[in-house]
């Protein structure tokens, strides 16, 4: 069990959302880095999509009021015991009673989750767990976590997974690799002017201070605005070209319609890398067709698998090695 002493910017628990009620106007919402999320709760052994803490940049503080397993997911954002003992990402760590968790804060990432055994234990509304980030101040769709919070795993005193550590090397995070953060173009990119479409793949932009879990609004010269178009619906990876000519990539809490042109949408298998993107990042996007887009997800959910093969294996020789030294 842990206590929450300071939520940092942003605490909240998250799990995989709420697909299929944007007719509704609910958006997805949901872990902003599903891979990272995916990685805390494969090597906690929790359910795929059990609920998970979801920690913003840094500045937060939890204390271990019982004895518990914490795998840690996403990005280094410094995680470390009070006694300065580093808790790495991508493993699993056994954490005392009386103990404190700080995030001191990473050179790179946004986010990083925390993983409990069996998953975290919440409540539900509308099917999931998700704390919907605009909402919080109201306890619309969840509630931002606050101090003396306390979050419990489904499974207290279950210890097995400690020592579990990511097999990077089969599955590295999307943000760990180099390179342009793909896109389709289209719907509306024929509503754009010739330069807008020409200028968004060619721009290195910047992520502005007003990146957050409902967009991230991209500062460089502004290109072509197209016409405003009756509202339409609108994805988490849609890039909008608002009058301004500063485009929006809009995220997992973002709106489920908008009226401005989209030039291209974030593809499934780069969604992680938008969950990393953090305040004063370059970003730059390359185009890519739809089959290109089906096989990466394809390609990434192959290495995914693998590395969750591997991480059972690990624990399988595990138990077997206990067994024995017993």
């Amino acid at each position: 069990m842990l206590e929450v002493v300071d939520p940092g910017p942003l605490l909240t628990l998250q799990d995989a959302g709420r697909p299929g009620l944007a007719h509704l106007g609910v958006p997805p919402s949901g872990a902003a880095d599903p891979f990272g999320f995916a990685v805390a709760n494969a090597l906690i052994g929790a359910p795929a999509g059990a609920p998970a803490l979801e920690v913003t940049l840094g500045g937060a503080e939890l204390l271990v009021v019982e004895t518990c397993a914490v795998a840690i997911g996403g990005a280094d954002l410094g995680a470390q015991r009070d006694d300065g003992r580093r808790l790495a990402a991508g493993a699993v760590h056994r954490l005392p009673s009386g103990a404190h968790i700080r995030f001191e804060g990473g050179a790179s990432g946004m986010r990083a989750y925390l993983g409990l055994a069996g998953g975290v234990a919440a409540a539900r509304v509308l099917g999931s767990a998700s704390t919907w980030a605009p909402g919080t101040a109201h306890g619309v769709l969840g509630t931002a976590l606050r101090p003396a919070d306390r979050i419990l795993p489904a499974r207290p005193g279950d210890l097995e997974t400690c020592g579990r550590a990511w097999p990077a090397d089969l599955a590295p995070h999307p943000a760990a690799i180099a390179g342009s953060i793909r896109f389709v173009p289209g719907p509306d990119d024929e509503r754009l002017p010739a330069g807008a479409r020409e200028g968004f793949p060619t721009t290195d932009w910047q992520a502005s201070a007003a990146t957050d879990r409902m967009g991230i609004r991209l500062e460089g010269p502004p290109l072509p605005p197209g016409e405003e178009l009756l509202s339409h619906p609108v994805v988490p990876g849609a890039v909008q070209v608002p009058p301004d000519g500063r485009p929006l990539v809009l995220f997992v809490d973002g709106p489920t319609i908008g009226g401005y042109p989209v030039i291209g949408v974030v593809p499934r298998a780069d969604l992680p890398r938008l969950g990393q993107v953090r305040p004063g990042e370059i970003l730059r996007f390359e185009a890519q067709d739809a089959d290109g887009a089906r096989a990466a997800w394809r390609q990434a959910r192959g290495r995914f698998e693998t590395a969750l093969r591997a991480l059972a294996a690990d624990a399988v020789w595990t138990r077997l090695e206990d067994n024995a030294a017993g």
